[in-house]
């Protein structure tokens, strides 16, 4: 009887899956908008979740080779470490529905768990519970009284069209790619320290009032896969420091 036979709507529908499933095996970019549209929406959909299925990459890490180097001699105590990660600014606080709030609070926890990551415990924040919860401030490297100078070196992430066929990589700069500096919209260097500075408050010193000296510079990351990293001194403010500040 004729019911055996497969209707024009069952046959369309085999077809499209037919031609979604070869799309997905063999990733034939550029033909999905010559397809009807609702195996356009399926390819799309198969896309989508394929591309969903990739993990990010973290907005903050440590490598290997990164080890922080701490001097804890005296007056001369200092500490070196490099956060990689394409730097970000601190964004100035906003209010919504009447409370004020932080944008740039996930970003910089993110920066601190970096850090407490690589940072070896005895050097780790200490809170101490007095019963007065707002005075219990952590015990840290550098105590309120001690001034400090920071220097922070911000090595910016390099856009694709800086690589040949815009793929990042080891030695895939471009001979015309900017060698250092790049005048782009990746932020102010001062709103750079500010992240950074106001991320290691009562982590690595009390205030960032302590900071008296600051030196600081952005440049292109050109270092592997050039995907950018902050590098961080911070040391104890002695008279040699004061005598080659002030002249």
């Amino acid at each position: 009887p004729l019911s055996c036979f497969p209707s024009e709507h069952q046959t369309a529908m085999a077809l499209s899956s037919t031609l979604v499933a070869f799309l997905a095996a063999s990733d034939v970019q550029g033909s999905w908008q010559y397809l009807p549209c609702r195996t356009r929406c399926r390819h799309t959909a198969l896309h989508m979740a394929r591309k969903k299925a990739v993990p990010s990459e973290p907005a903050y890490w440590i490598d290997e080779m990164d080890n922080v180097a701490i001097n804890d001699d005296g007056n001369n105590r200092r500490i070196k470490f490099t956060i990689r990660g394409n730097p970000k600014v601190l964004v100035r606080h906003r209010t919504a529905r009447g409370f004020m709030y932080n944008p740039s609070k996930a970003s910089q926890d993110l920066f601190r768990d970096c850090l407490l990551e690589a940072l070896p415990q005895e050097y780790h924040p200490i809170i101490i519970d007095s019963g007065d919860s707002d005075s219990d401030e952590p015990t840290v490297m550098f105590p309120e009284h001690e001034f400090l100078k920071l220097s922070l070196t911000f090595r910016m992430k390099r856009p694709n069209n800086h690589f040949i066929g815009s793929k990042p990589g080891p030695g895939r700069l471009k001979p015309n790619a900017p060698l250092k500096y790049y005048n782009n919209r990746s932020g102010d260097v001062d709103n750079l320290c500010k992240f950074v500075m106001d991320s290691l408050n009562q982590v690595l010193y009390a205030d960032d009032r302590q900071v008296v000296c600051l030196n600081a510079i952005k440049v292109l990351d050109s270092d592997g896969d050039c995907k950018g990293s902050t590098d961080v001194e911070i040391s104890v403010l002695n008279d040699e420091d004061e005598n080659n500040i002030i002249m």
